[in-house]
């Protein structure tokens, strides 16, 4: 069986209800840390009839409470180990990957306008932090039935 990341996984369902796959974009707003450290962030999609941006995760948000915090956290992880296993080391340490950076853009946009998705089941070290932090979350086939519902309620207001 091919690996197919997060990202892959809520394509094959998101694209055809009118998401764009767009990763490598950075949202048209900006955000502060709580050290007050100024960050863009890029979400995995973006719904133009709803303008609504999709973050998509597998399983995990790490705890890092600031950007430069993440930046330290990376910087001293163990350059053979990192080789073996990048993409774990990436999601305990990078900043993309944690709790309080998708509070602080939720919080900032708004849950309407900013989802976090997860294509996995969170372990429950991520699920206390999505609770204490305020995030909204969802599993990739409950969002799908809300986008669906979300986009029917849609065509049925008058323009």
């Amino acid at each position: 069986m091919t690996y197919k990341s997060p990202e892959q996984k809520a394509a094959e369902i998101l694209i055809p209800l009118g998401c764009i796959h767009q990763n490598d974009k950075l949202m048209p707003y900006s955000f502060v840390d709580k050290e007050g450290r100024d960050f863009g962030a890029k979400a995995d999609f973006y719904h133009p009839g709803l303008d609504l941006y999709i973050e998509i995760k597998d399983s995990h948000l790490n705890g890092k409470t600031s950007k430069s915090n993440a930046e330290k956290a990376y910087s001293r992880v163990d350059p053979d180990r990192l080789r073996k296993a990048p993409r774990y080391h990436q999601i305990q340490n990078q900043w993309n990957h944690a709790a309080p950076k998708q509070a602080i853009v939720q919080s900032a946009i708004g849950s309407s306008q900013f989802a976090v998705v997860f294509t996995g089941k969170p372990d429950s070290e991520t699920l206390r932090r999505i609770e204490k932090q305020g995030i909204k979350a969802f599993g990739l086939r409950r969002f799908t039935g809300l986008l669906q519902l979300q986009l029917e309620v849609s065509l049925m207001l008058p323009k």
